[in-house]
């Protein structure tokens, strides 16, 4: 009889830690997902993701700026601490946190290509500004002859 009882009660605990393993189980399935987002320079988003935790996050496509008449703007990478550290290429840190990811670009001055005519006439224009100005102060008349 007690080694009948010594069975049941071993078949019990048993029962018991496969169904207490079985619940801790559960609870650890569930995953933890983080939002990622990516935004250009102006705040504008881009794009919006979830993210498993732990999992390596990928950026979308590089997006560009437009140029202005004496700027061109060429894409860095993604930046989610103001510039201080920016990523580039397509694959960004793992998720550990929901994260948004800022375009930064680098500035490169556009120089303006002065050719041969463009220069004569730039000197030629300031010479006609010199007579303009001799004929206020002296009243010279350069058109008599």
């Amino acid at each position: 009889m007690k080694k009948i009882i010594a069975v049941l009660l071993s078949v019990l605990v048993l029962f018991s830690a496969v169904s207490v393993g079985a619940f801790a189980e559960d609870e650890t399935d569930v995953q933890t997902y983080y939002t990622i987002t990516f935004v250009d320079y102006n705040g504008e988003k881009i794009a919006s993701r979830q993210v498993e935790h732990g999992k390596v996050v990928n950026a979308p496509a590089n997006p560009s700026r437009e140029s202005t008449e004496k700027t061109e703007y060429i894409f860095k990478g993604w930046s989610a601490d103001n510039g201080v550290t920016v990523y580039s290429g397509n694959t960004l840190p793992v998720a550990t946190a929901d994260v948004t990811y800022t375009a930064v670009y680098a500035e490169k001055e556009i120089k303006e290509n002065l050719t041969f005519w463009k220069l004569v006439a730039s000197i030629l224009e300031r010479i006609n500004m010199i007579f303009e100005y001799f004929d206020k102060i002296f009243d010279f008349d350069f058109k008599r002859p």
